[in-house]
């Protein structure tokens, strides 16, 4: 099967993307904790995208919207600026009081596993419609993003919540370094390291 068609995001993406995450990812069990709520997940998304990763970062979608990657370059902060505000609005409207612990909990850990790491390509989302899972869009996702990752001769890194994943990231070169509980409660995740590749 060829590739399908795929474009890079603009800055004016974010609600496409956000609406992609949140649609490919509304039955993951570590999203579904750390929000508390699947009504969050859309404009949570769509925050993040607008104020971090179409930002800063960069991310891929198939042409017809139903299927898309976000990804920040080596050294970039994850900081949401202004974009903190409405996203903390956004997970306390939808997600209560729990829903705010949960995802502040998950982001610290996030944040304190990728310290002291080498400079890295960081994989936060990627994402295929349910009716579409399984038919090759991700993998051809990824490999449109990985074309700019090895050309910067560079490593990537990600935190995969899904178990039934780690074959699909593993034939992409990554690998798992350990499976890890981000807080009391939630879900497993593995944190998965793609190495570099040779200049």
């Amino acid at each position: 099967m060829s590739d399908p068609a795929i474009r890079q995001l603009r800055a004016d993406d974010s609600a496409l993307i956000g609406r992609i995450i949140a649609d490919g990812f509304a039955d993951d069990a570590v999203n579904l904790w750390a929000f508390n709520s699947i009504t969050a997940m859309r404009p949570a998304f769509t925050i993040m995208a607008k104020h971090l990763y179409l930002k800063k970062g960069f991310g891929h979608s198939t042409a017809d919207g139903l299927a898309g990657t976000l990804w920040l370059p080596p050294s970039t902060q994850k900081a949401y600026g202004l974009g903190n505000l409405a996203l903390a609005y956004t997970i306390l409207k939808h997600g209560g009081i729990t829903g705010m612990r949960h995802s502040l909990a998950i982001d610290s850990f996030m944040n304190r596993n990728k310290k002291g790491r080498p400079p890295h390509f960081y994989l936060f989302a990627i994402a295929v419609n349910p009716r579409l899972q399984g038919k090759g869009l991700g993998g051809a996702l990824m490999r449109e993003a990985l074309q700019q990752v090895d050309a910067a001769h560079m490593p990537a890194y990600l935190e995969n919540s899904k178990q039934e994943n780690i074959a699909f990231y593993q034939h992409h070169g990554f690998e798992i370094e350990q499976e890890v509980i981000p807080a009391p409660g939630c879900p497993p995740m593995w944190l998965m390291w793609r190495p570099a590749t040779p200049a």
